[in-house]
């Protein structure tokens, strides 16, 4: 099945690839502007080895602390304690990025990072707490400076259409699915063949991090007009503009539970497939494949101007929703009679739900560059996330909780499932009253930056 199921994929990445590479809507502006070729490249670089750094060492956290011996409490409570350290310290490392610049905390995620990576050496408990608190702090990076930093270089420096926006960050999303792939690939070869073990990956990740720090040195140019207040100041500023602008406040709505779920999404995949013991590494890649024709749809869509990245995020959220409703109705044998029929129809849904991930990441960054104004962006862009990371704490110790008590696995992952659709439920309804806002004030975004503070 996940064999078929791949070749299926990558048939229909080929199509949507050899379909969107003829395409010829806007190109030739876009490929003769020497400037936006510039700054895309070194974004797409920069970022794209960032993210592979990040990616090596996902497929193996939870099989290291395993290795070094310790319970699933005290695992729940390593991930618990990166997502509380995103939220916490990501709001006050965005204030000072949106004071003293982009580029000095794009310096800091490749440094903070490798700090990370090395206290995952050691096995002492206390230093893989450090460590997540450095890697809640790292991947708050990764997710809100480096974008920022582009936005800012294309729209305000460069004054480059914001339509060109999408392209890139479509582009960014495919080859981020790309990398997630190889980096699973290189795992599993320094893991399994090589046998080096589970802290092979955090330590090979280790000079791409600080490769990624050293050209963010080199290449990235600033152009930044600092903001004068302090970081107490600034991070009040955001937090007022966040809930009072009915714009910022909806999408954010949007991008909290969405993203939540996302998050607890990557928990419970492997115990919800376990029962048919599911080749991970298989199952992985055709995610990844799932999130690549995500994007490109996402990029033919826009390029043939069939939805704007408001209607794509509708959409995005609309199919996540689907894909849980029916997951609930399949476990809860409403459809399906058979419990290996219904975990089969839960993973056919799980690639449905990775195509909305590559069509929701490229219109929420998109749309977060129009309505979020240029001096707060990470600092808002970090405050907004953490309701989703409260969200996926609350899950995982409700999981915890559960997998100590005498509740069965069908439970709790049922009840995963009837969670996540009512979150994408609201996500899809949150998203709809966006559009709507959006449409009628479309021409006040293009002039974001007048937008009170």
């Amino acid at each position: 099945m996940f064999g078929i199921a791949i070749a299926v994929l990558v048939a229909v990445t080929f199509v949507l690839f050899t379909v969107f590479k003829n395409s010829s809507v806007d190109k030739l502006r876009q490929e003769t502007n020497s400037n936006f070729k510039k700054i895309q490249k070194r974004y797409l670089l920069i970022y794209c080895l960032a993210a592979f750094s990040d990616w090596l060492q996902g497929p193996y956290v939870y099989s290291l602390y395993k290795h070094f011996g310790y319970n699933e409490g005290q695992i729940a409570i390593l991930f618990i304690t990166g997502t509380l350290s995103s939220s916490l310290f990501g709001t006050i490392t965005g204030a000072l990025a949106d004071i003293y610049g982009r580029k000095s905390l794009c310096t800091w995620y490749g440094i903070l990072y490798t700090g990370c990576c090395v206290t995952k050496i050691f096995g002492n408990y206390q230093l893989l707490i450090l460590g997540r608190i450095l890697g809640g702090l790292s991947t708050s990076i990764l997710f809100s400076a480096f974008e920022s930093w582009y936005i800012n270089e294309h729209i305000n420096h460069y004054k480059l259409p914001n339509e060109w926006l999408n392209i890139t960050f479509a582009t960014t999303t495919f080859c981020n699915a790309t990398l997630a792939i190889l980096a699973g690939l290189i795992s599993y070869v320094l893991v399994t063949v090589l046998e080096f073990g589970p802290v092979a990956p955090f330590i090979m990740a280790i000079p791409f991090l600080l490769t990624t720090s050293l050209l963010v040195r080199v290449f990235l140019h600033e152009h930044y007009k600092h903001n004068t207040k302090s970081a107490s100041a600034s991070l009040k500023q955001a937090v007022v503009l966040w809930l009072g602008n009915k714009h910022i406040f909806t999408l954010s709505m949007v991008q909290s539970l969405y993203e939540g779920v996302m998050y607890l999404f990557i928990f419970f995949w492997t115990p919800a497939l376990d029962s048919i013991k599911p080749p991970l590494g298989l199952v992985f890649s055709s995610f990844m494949l799932a999130l690549m024709i995500g994007s490109k749809l996402y990029s033919l869509i826009i390029e043939h101007r069939l939805l704007e990245p408001n209607g794509l995020l509708v959409l995005s959220t609309l199919l996540a929703t689907v894909s849980f409703l029916i997951c609930a109705l399949a476990m809860s044998n409403v459809f399906v009679h058979h419990a290996s029929n219904s975990v089969k129809v839960c993973y056919l849904l799980f690639l449905l739900f990775e195509i909305s991930i590559g069509m929701y990441y490229p219109s929420m960054t998109y749309l977060k560059s129009q309505v979020i104004p240029e001096k707060v962006r990470v600092t808002i862009s970090n405050v907004i996330k953490i309701p989703s990371n409260l969200f996926t704490c609350l899950a995982l110790l409700w999981i915890r909780d559960n997998q100590q008590s005498i509740r069965t696995d069908f439970y709790i992952i049922f009840t995963v499932y009837l969670i996540c659709f009512i979150a994408t439920f609201v996500t899809f309804v949150s998203s709809k009253i966006f559009s709507v806002l959006y449409r009628k004030t479309y021409l006040e975004f293009e002039k974001r930056d007048e937008l009170e503070i």
